[in-house]
């Protein structure tokens, strides 16, 4: 399916978009200077315009674009060889056009989170599913797309520092327990994102995360705690972290919220827990195993 027959269409898409433009010459390039630059400085697009690398045909004829002002259409007709890129997997030059991308459009946030997704999920499954590489090798390249991905996501934050899609992505990102989970900078990452205005549904994010940072624990429960006064944040995760939290701080059995409150009746309580203790989230199930063997009826 990825073969070079079926490329075709696809970049000559590309050049045609491309080479029509071109073909437009004084048209287009003769737009109103006066009139981009005010949009250049109005959008913030001051950055300086990306090296073209040698060998780098596509950006270099697209090179002409930028110089007429038009450094967002430039941008857009990129992704679609980044697009390309990731059809076949050649993650290189995904990198590269994501980091001309972004250069020429920094305040679209989109451009920044696709060019982070390419990075920390696709380029990182592909290193690791490589047969050609030993696990070393795999495990090198991976670290690197993941840091590439980080610093995508890093930069777009300082681009757009009033954005909260960037630092949802964030703390997407340093939560995956699939890679290399962070979730002190999660938990702060979706805490920058409430103050911008994400969905207050994202404190449980917040909680979710303290919950597994060792030392932190009191403040997750007293968060875990204010949640739980609504009853549409009563998720089941919601409900078993507490129950472990309260063990973990060895809470007095008098301030605890106990099993019918926490979970409605005991065989709720058995069915969630259970499910909770083989949890492959990396969440803490202090006391968890013991309520289930011991058969506990009372408060927790």
């Amino acid at each position: 399916m990825n073969g070079p027959c079926h490329r075709l269409p696809r970049r000559a898409g590309v050049w045609a978009a491309a080479l029509a433009l071109l073909a437009a010459g004084g048209a287009l390039l003769a737009l109103p200077s006066a009139r981009l630059a005010t949009m250049e400085t109005t959008l913030g697009l001051t950055r300086p315009l990306p090296r073209q690398e040698r060998g780098d045909a596509l950006a270099q004829r697209l090179s002409f674009l930028t110089l007429g002002g038009l450094r967002a259409l430039t941008a857009e007709l990129l992704t679609a060889d980044a697009t390309d890129a990731w059809l076949v997997q050649d993650w290189p030059r995904a990198q590269t056009r994501w980091r001309q991308i972004t250069t020429l459009a920094p305040q679209r946030p989109n451009y920044w989170i696709r060019a982070a997704r390419d990075m920390t999920r696709n380029a990182v499954a592909h290193a690791m599913g490589r047969r050609d590489l030993e696990p070393p090798a795999k495990a090198a390249l991976a670290e690197a797309y993941l840091e590439s991905g980080e610093r995508f996501l890093l930069d777009g934050a300082a681009n757009n520092p009033q954005n909260p899609l960037i630092y949802l992505e964030l703390g997407n990102m340093y939560e995956n327990t699939a890679r290399r989970p962070q979730f002190a900078k999660a938990a702060e990452a979706y805490s920058r994102a409430l103050e911008l205005g994400a969905p207050p549904m994202y404190r449980r994010w917040v909680f979710y995360n303290l919950a597994r940072i060792r030392g932190r624990e009191r403040e997750a429960l007293d968060l875990g705690l204010r949640l739980f006064e609504d009853p549409a944040a009563r998720t089941p995760s919601l409900r078993c972290l507490l129950f472990v939290l309260q063990n973990k701080l060895d809470i007095p059995r008098g301030q605890r919220l106990g099993v019918q409150q926490l979970f409605g009746d005991e065989r709720r309580a058995r069915r969630q827990l259970s499910s909770f203790l083989h949890n492959d989230l990396r969440f803490p199930t202090t006391g968890v195993a013991a309520f289930l063997e011991e058969g506990q009826t009372g408060g927790i």
